[in-house]
């Protein structure tokens, strides 16, 4: 569980809440026109810029990308040091034991590649492709949110504009350009706030998890890979500090 999202969307409850309680927001602040305008415009102008696998993705493993808590990486330290001590006992047949709860099933993938290939550079090659590949994978399902940081307030600017061409339509009664021109202005406020209190911080979210999860990998692919040298655990658990800087 990551305790700063859930800090986070907790103390953005509680600005919400005490903005209403203390009147600063009010009920003019309601307007449908400007979530119509923003959130309207800014979902079919991502269909047509997005591939829909990205999109699904994005929304339906948010909850994963903001709560599953990976940033604890010393805990894979003692893990291959383990490892590293069965290998040393038993040979690298031991590799077949590796914990399969460790990074989502990435060690035991690792692992099962070491002991299929025995090939030092191939395991090397083809592990880190697979860090890569999946790394960017990730960017591109933050790069929804970035999209959508930077059209929501585009959109309220727009729902903005037609607002305004409203009231020029109905000068003649002024008793209606004060409400109108509200109306017009927080569709603006909608897309500025959603795009920096939502979008930003989501995306910020996932580009912390990418570095963290790549990290992570490699930490465990350098593991294996002097485990397959035959180095003792005391040299990989040192090789595997250093990422600890």
């Amino acid at each position: 569980m990551d305790l700063s999202t859930i800090f986070g969307v907790f103390a953005f409850a509680l600005l919400i809440f005490v903005g209403i309680i203390t009147h600063q927001l009010t009920d003019s602040l309601v307007n449908l026109h400007g979530v119509f305008v923003v959130l309207g415009g800014c979902f079919v102008a991502m269909l047509l810029n997005t591939p829909l696998k990205h999109l699904v993705k994005a929304f339906v493993g948010l909850k994963s990308l903001m709560l599953d808590d990976n940033s604890d990486v010393q805990k894979i330290i003692p893990v291959m040091t383990s490892l590293a001590e069965q290998c040393r006992m038993r040979g690298l047949s031991a590799l077949k034991d590796a914990d399969p709860a460790i990074a989502k099933g990435f060690l035991s993938r690792v692992s099962l590649a070491a002991l299929e290939y025995n090939d030092f550079n191939f395991v090397k090659q083809v592990i880190e492709q697979e860090i890569n590949q999946g790394a960017d994978e990730t960017n591109e399902v933050a790069n929804v949110y970035r999209t959508m940081s930077l059209l929501m307030p585009m959109f309220g600017l727009l729902g903005t504009l037609i607002g305004i061409i409203g009231v020029l339509r109905d000068l003649a009664n002024p008793e209606n350009v004060g409400p109108a021109m509200g109306v017009a202005i927080t569709s603006a406020f909608y897309g500025i706030f959603l795009a920096n209190m939502v979008c930003v911080p989501i995306a910020g979210k996932i580009r912390s998890r990418i570095w963290l999860d790549v990290k992570m990998k490699s930490m465990i692919l350098d593991g294996v890979l002097e485990i397959m040298k035959g180095s003792i655990p005391i040299v990989v658990e040192r090789r595997l500090q250093a990422y600890l800087g």
